[in-house]
C-alpha cells in the first residue's frame, strides 16, 4: 500500500497538491479514534480518496461488522435490499454470489428465504475465502459496500464482471463521493482509514461502461432505508454520530441516553425515509451476451482467463 496524492479512477486524475477540498477525518471504529486521515477529493470525476498509508491488517483485525450476526432488524433492512434485486429479475433458481459477504448475514438471509443458490465469498472471513467461488459464473453478482475499500476500485469490478454469466446482472452499492461532504453526518460513507477510494457517480459509470456493462438503474436511497421506525439511514447516521462518531454503536444496544442528547433523532427515527440520506448509491448492470459484447469486455475476459492461469 501506498500514500495516495494522484487519483486511480479517471482519464485526467486530479492530485492532492491540486485539490480543493481536503479535511482530516478519525477513524470511526472505536479502538482507533484517536487515528486522523486526510481525505481529498480528485478535482475531475469528484472522486475521494484516503491520502496516508495504512496498516489495514491491523484495523480489520477486531472489525465492528465482522460480528454482524442476523437478526429481525437486519432481516427487515435485507428484504428491502431483495425487493430491489428482484425488481431486476432475481429469481428463486437464480445462481447469485455475495461478493465481500463479511460474516455472510444476507446470504443467510436468502437461503432461509428459498434462494438455495445463494453464496458469498469474502478473502477476510475463512468461511468464505474459497478461491474457487470465484471461478464459477453467475446470474447475479452482488456486492455492498465493499468497492471503496478496495486499493484498486477499477480491478476490483473487473474482477466482479468476470464472475457475471453473459445476460446476468452486477449490483454495486457504495457511497456516492459526489453527495457527501466532510460533515459529521457522513461519518459512515467517509470511514477512515478502511474506505480508500470512494467513487462519484460518474467515475463507477465510466469504468463499469469501459468494461462494456450496460447500466440498468440507479438507486440512490441506502438500503437500510424503509418506512419502519428507526430503521432508515438518517436516523442510523445522526445515531452514531451522536454516540461518538463510531460505527460500534450500530452494533450495540440502543442507548436511551444518546436519543435524549439528541432530539431531532426521534424526528428521523419515524419520517427520516421521507427524507432520503444523499451519500449512496446501487447501481444495477447488465453484462451483455457474446453476440453483443463490445472489446472492452471482451478484452476484460482475456486478462482475466490469463491471470487466472
Amino acid at each position: 500500500m501506498a500514500i495516495c496524492v494522484t487519483c486511480n479512477l479517471c482519464e485526467r486524475p486530479g492530485t492532492f497538491a491540486a485539490a480543493t477540498e481536503s479535511a482530516p477525518i478519525a477513524c470511526n471504529v472505536r479502538e482507533f479514534q484517536r487515528d486522523v486521515f486526510t481525505v481529498w477529493r480528485c478535482s475531475n470525476c469528484r472522486s475521494l480518496h484516503s491520502k496516508e498509508d495504512a496498516q489495514l491488517d491491523r484495523y480489520y483485525a477486531n472489525y465492528p461488522l465482522q460480528r454482524q450476526r442476523l437478526d429481525p432488524v437486519l432481516a427487515l433492512a435485507y428484504a428491502n435490499r431483495l425487493r430491489l434485486l428482484e425488481r431486476r429479475g432475481l429469481r428463486r433458481n437464480s445462481r447469485l454470489l455475495d461478493f465481500g459477504c463479511g460474516s455472510g448475514t444476507f446470504v443467510e438471509f436468502l437461503r432461509k428465504r428459498g434462494y438455495a443458490a445463494a453464496s458469498g465469498y469474502d478473502a477476510y472471513v475463512a468461511q468464505y475465502r474459497a478461491p474457487h467461488m470465484l471461478e464459477q459464473r453467475y446470474d447475479f453478482v452482488v456486492s455492498y459496500d465493499v468497492v471503496e475499500h478496495a486499493e484498486d476500485p477499477r480491478a476490483c469490478i473487473e474482477r466482479l464482471a468476470h464472475c457475471v454469466e453473459p445476460g446476468g446482472v452486477l449490483v454495486i452499492g457504495t457511497p456516492n463521493a459526489a453527495r457527501i461532504s466532510f460533515e459529521p453526518e457522513y461519518v459512515l460513507e467517509l470511514h477512515q482509514p478502511y474506505h480508500r477510494h470512494i467513487l462519484s457517480e460518474d467515475a463507477l459509470l465510466k469504468i463499469c461502461a469501459d468494461l462494456g456493462l450496460a447500466l440498468e438503474h440507479v438507486h440512490r436511497r441506502l438500503y437500510i432505508d424503509t418506512p419502519y421506525p428507526g430503521l432508515n439511514a438518517r436516523f442510523v447516521s445522526g445515531y452514531a454520530s451522536a454516540a461518538g462518531g463510531v460505527l460500534d454503536a450500530l452494533l450495540e444496544p440502543v442507548r436511551p441516553r444518546v436519543l435524549l442528547s439528541a432530539p431531532r433523532l426521534c424526528f428521523w427515527a419515524f419520517f427520516g425515509f421521507f427524507f432520503p440520506a444523499r451519500g449512496n448509491m446501487l447501481v444495477s448492470f447488465r453484462k451483455p451476451t457474446q453476440a453483443q459484447a463490445g472489446p472492452g469486455l471482451t478484452a476484460t475476459a482475456d486478462r482475466q482467463t490469463r491471470n487466472a492461469r
